[in-house]
């Protein structure tokens, strides 16, 4: 999700008035400038419900009053489970991991600050968030092949991109640069250049969400129409790169008659093209003769 850092609104506690200043004036060196500052857990609370900040960042050590930064997210984790919160720490210590687990930070920043530190964890936190959101969204399969989401998830095609899940992130490839999916087992994989993406989404999902780009061939392979080389309908073969694809019987006349009503629509459109640049040229070389006859062009 793209965000720029001038709309981002930050929340910002701590009880030293002087490193306030300073980490205000260093993030507005990294382009954020609509900050809100508390000092205290009665302040940082009223400001959150003022301001409803897109981040916080909140010192653990406040030492003055009962109330820490600990307290300050436990209470904005009782209203929004996703706000992205960054603790700060001039002394982090093992158990402060644990004290905070249940609030799910983004990161812990030590006082010793600078603008590419600051920018590196905002940008971590929300990528973390669009992480966190989008695998609310991934259709989520069980080892049957049944949907575990409840109700109707949303699917997680985005536009020109298909998102897959690379160790903790979701990483985003653009829906051309896939030559094929192959299900392999109780798995499915995109198969990008000389790499493979596994994905628990079955192969039929992704047949009803990528057609007519994409076709089934077999029922092992559903491949991209842009990506085929060569057909041997004598061999029953599709090559795409290096590989030969079967074509299964029973996939056969189907993938046949879409394969050639998607290069006839394709087609079509190119000719279409053709046909308004065509028309436009006769237009203006028109419009030139009967200026040149009225002796505009002389």
């Amino acid at each position: 999700m793209d965000r720029s850092l001038a709309d981002v609104k930050l929340l910002v506690v701590d009880d030293h008035p002087s490193f306030l200043n300073l980490l205000g004036i260093l993030l507005q060196e990294i382009g954020i400038k609509l900050i809100t500052k508390a000092s205290n857990y009665s302040d940082a609370i009223v400001q959150f419900k003022e301001y409803t900040p897109d981040v916080c960042l909140l010192d653990i050590d406040l030492s003055h009053g009962k109330k820490t930064g600990i307290d300050i997210a436990n209470y904005i984790r009782a209203i929004n489970q996703d706000i992205p919160i960054i603790f700060l720490t001039s002394h982090f210590q093992e158990d402060f991991y644990e004290q905070v687990r249940h609030i799910k930070p983004s990161s812990f920043m030590n006082k010793e600050l600078s603008r590419l530190k600051l920018l590196q964890a905002i940008e971590l936190a929300f990528l973390q968030l669009d992480n966190s959101m989008l695998a609310e969204n991934v259709i989520e399969l069980d080892n049957k092949g049944n949907n575990t989401n409840k109700g109707n998830p949303v699917p997680y095609f985005r536009s020109s991109q298909v998102f897959f899940k690379v160790g903790d992130a979701y990483k985003a490839i653009d829906i051309e640069k896939i030559d094929f999916f192959f299900s392999d087992n109780k798995f499915t994989h995109a198969r990008v250049g000389h790499r493979n993406f596994p994905t628990n989404v079955q192969l039929k999902v992704l047949t009803q969400e990528l057609k007519p780009k994409f076709l089934r061939c077999h029922k092992k392979y559903l491949i991209n129409v842009d990506a085929i080389e060569s057909i041997y309908t004598r061999e029953g073969k599709i090559k795409i790169g290096k590989e030969l694809l079967p074509i299964g019987y029973a996939y056969r006349k189907t993938f046949f008659r879409e394969y050639f009503l998607a290069k006839i629509s394709k087609t079509q459109h190119v000719t279409h093209s053709l046909t308004t640049c065509l028309a436009c040229l006769s237009l203006i070389f028109f419009s030139a003769y009967l200026l040149y006859s009225c002796g505009y062009l002389q």
